[in-house]
């Protein structure tokens, strides 16, 4: 799942579709997740509205769009999903999470973290290569600046040290 190229919430990749992929104008369109189904058995997931109702536009970098279309078979039509479990169904994340995600980050050497990081990753990337606070809330999905105030606040406007000659 490329989460960490665009900051969309698991859901949301999850229930990508090429229908949602737009090559001619180079974007991605986030207007649908498919999270667990709370009144199903944990593995069951409902296709809905994102999380916070509000579609989104996000440009393609050169990087994602040749992955994604890597990705794209012969056969798929415009409702196939883009990322798929092994067998060709909707990911199961905790299964992803444990066989691949996990195993992945040990054998690199890296300490577990969640997959939900790369979320905060695109956006602590974005906000040092100074994009707006609205400019980030808007690719997280966010109504408002707020959640973006609270959690990365710290990385906001941070001043370098001047330049004095030691």
């Amino acid at each position: 799942m490329e989460t960490v190229a665009t900051g969309v919430r698991t859901a949301e990749a999850i229930g990508l579709q090429w229908k949602h992929i737009d090559f001619i104008k180079n974007e991605i369109i986030i207007k649908e997740s498919l999270p667990i189904d709370p009144l199903g058995n944990g593995y069951t997931r409902s296709r809905k509205g994102t999380k916070t109702g509000n579609i989104r536009y996000i440009n393609m970098s050169e990087g994602l769009r040749a992955l994604l279309l890597c990705l794209k078979k012969p056969g798929d039509t415009l409702d196939t999903l883009i990322f798929t479990g092994p067998k060709g169904g909707t990911i199961d994340a905790d299964n992803f999470r444990e066989r691949y995600w996990a195993v992945v980050l040990e054998k690199q050497g890296v300490p577990y973290r969640t997959t939900y990081t790369t979320r905060h990753t695109m956006a602590s990337h974005a906000i040092e290569q100074k994009m707006s606070l609205t400019g980030v809330a808007y690719l997280l999905g966010h109504t408002d600046t707020t959640m973006v105030m609270k959690t990365y606040g710290h990385m906001i406007n941070r001043p370098d040290l001047p330049d004095i000659p030691i």
